[in-house]
């Protein structure tokens, strides 16, 4: 197949978010702009929306992956108020705000601002006073990579990483905080201190800052806003926006098997046998399969690609009488720091987040297992992986009770790591591709893993794909570079 003198054909490789919110925005750009555009999308997988998938079984919804967004950045409620939807979306209970960590073998609440440390037991005496003495600590080399655990070590001590930073580095990304970037990984931390000097004069400015504005509550250097999902569960936004982009135009069970060079652009070839013409490609595969299709055209891009390395988890959905738990499972959850030696990453409360997500009288968790920290976990069979969950739950939150709901997920290759040093590569990849021509960045593997980081990314690559094109776009103001904080 061939896109005529007229009509320019745009090929998306993969399903997952970030190409199907790519694909939405190269549509409602070039629509926006009046340039005739095809935008086809290639899927190996036989469903849509890579690792986010929601699973209905006897009254439970799972999900296989996020379980939704926070508003605390604008791309992704931005998309779903384009899209028409808003009125499909579901608020999280104001009770997910509570988040708590497993530490000294009890859970305890995570303070929400620098005031709250003062009476929380989380931190011993000797750690506040070492938390303390942030105020007084130079400001770091703002052109050094560090590891967020050289950071966190530098500016808050040893037992704000173990308690604090190490738990929230597993919950986020399944991954070990000596290794990964901060820059990448927290850039609002790292903002932060550039900004302000330092991070609890940073809070303590951005509280009266936001004040000033009429925003009450703590500001902090951690996730916050408020989260929202679907009604049917955060794989709804991917079947939305797959009906959008058309029927006709998205093809899953279809794998991208190669990329020839041409003078128009690139011929796809696909694995069904089809040759797609296409004037531009975006890469919105997992980077090692990408690296694949772009070593013999892009060599130092494709070795840093398939060098990006991931971490398997699996997701463990267990369903209880909500009788036969003594805790009120009045938050979010909890996530568990490395050196309390136990065997999950942590446990998100999911039908407190989302009350639908299990039937009345009854409560449903989502456990997080392997990651960097215990990869050897994932691969154990469903036996004796549920052998594991029900012993921590008992351990964690004295639930004695056997589940009477399981469903187990393993992904091999889960989250992408940005390990320190990412950013330069990225900016290798991207100067190489740029070279080549007619290729651009998409995926979850370079600028941010979450929801609103893979939609805020296609605001970004539908004007940089049409300006390929030679179409003169007036970039929206949140299509800029994507908003990375965590």
């Amino acid at each position: 197949m061939s896109g005529s003198d007229s009509v320019k054909t745009v090929v998306v490789i993969g399903g997952g978010l970030s190409g199907l919110s790519a694909a939405n925005a190269i549509n409602e750009t070039a629509n926006r702009v009046g340039f005739p555009i095809r935008t086809i999308l290639l899927e190996r997988d036989s469903w849509l929306g890579g690792k986010i998938r929601s699973v209905e079984g006897d009254g439970y919804l799972c999900e296989t992956g996020p379980n939704g967004f926070l508003d605390n950045k604008p791309s992704t409620m931005a998309l779903v108020n384009r899209l028409g939807v808003a009125e499909r979306l579901y608020k999280s209970d104001d009770n997910a705000r509570k988040r708590y960590v497993f530490s000294d073998g009890k859970l305890q609440r995570i303070p929400e601002d620098p005031l709250s440390f003062l009476t929380s037991e989380l931190i011993s005496i000797r750690g506040k006073l070492r938390l303390g003495m942030e105020f007084l600590l130079p400001q770091g080399d703002p052109n050094k990579d560090e590891s967020v655990a050289e950071f966190v070590t530098r500016r808050l001590g040893a037992e704000a990483l173990d308690k604090l930073i190490d738990p929230m580095s597993a919950g986020i990304y399944a991954g070990d905080p000596n290794v990964m970037s901060l820059k990448s990984c927290f850039p609002k931390v790292a903002m932060i201190e550039q900004q302000f000097g330092g991070l609890l004069r940073g809070m303590l400015e951005m509280q009266k800052m936001a004040k000033a504005r009429g925003v009450e509550g703590p500001q902090n250097a951690g996730p916050s806003g408020v989260l929202w999902s679907f009604k049917k569960g955060t794989g709804e936004i991917c079947d939305i926006l797959a009906d959008r982009i058309g029927k006709e135009n998205v093809r899953s069970g279809v794998e991208a098997t190669s990329l020839t060079r041409t003078e128009s652009g690139w011929t796809v070839e696909c694995s069904d046998g089809e040759k797609i013409e296409a004037a531009s490609v975006v890469m919105a595969t997992p980077a090692y399969d990408g690296a694949k299709l772009l070593q013999p055209h892009a060599k130092t891009a494709s070795a840093i690609m398939e060098n990006i390395p991931y971490v398997p988890t699996a997701m463990a959905c267990l369903g209880y009488e909500r009788g036969d738990i003594e805790h009120p499972l009045d938050g979010f959850g909890f996530l568990i720091p490395g050196k309390e030696g136990r065997k999950i990453l942590g446990s998100l409360w999911s039908s407190s987040i989302f009350p639908n997500r299990a039937p009345e009288g009854k409560v449903m968790f989502t456990l997080i297992i392997g990651g960097a920290r215990s990869p050897e976990l994932v691969h154990l069979d469903d036996e004796a992986l549920m052998g594991v969950c029900c012993d921590e739950m008992d351990i964690t939150l004295g639930i004695k009770a056997m589940p009477t709901f399981n469903k187990i997920t393993r992904w091999d290759r889960a989250i992408p790591q940005y390990v320190v040093g990412h950013g330069a590569r990225v900016a290798q990849v991207e100067a190489e591709l740029k070279e080549v021509g007619a290729i651009h960045l998409g995926g979850n593997a370079y600028y941010g893993i979450g929801i609103n980081d893979c939609t805020a990314r296609a605001d970004t690559l539908a004007p940089e794909v049409l300006r390929g094109l030679g179409v003169e776009v007036v970039e929206p103001e949140q299509g800029r570079r994507p908003d990375t904080t965590t």
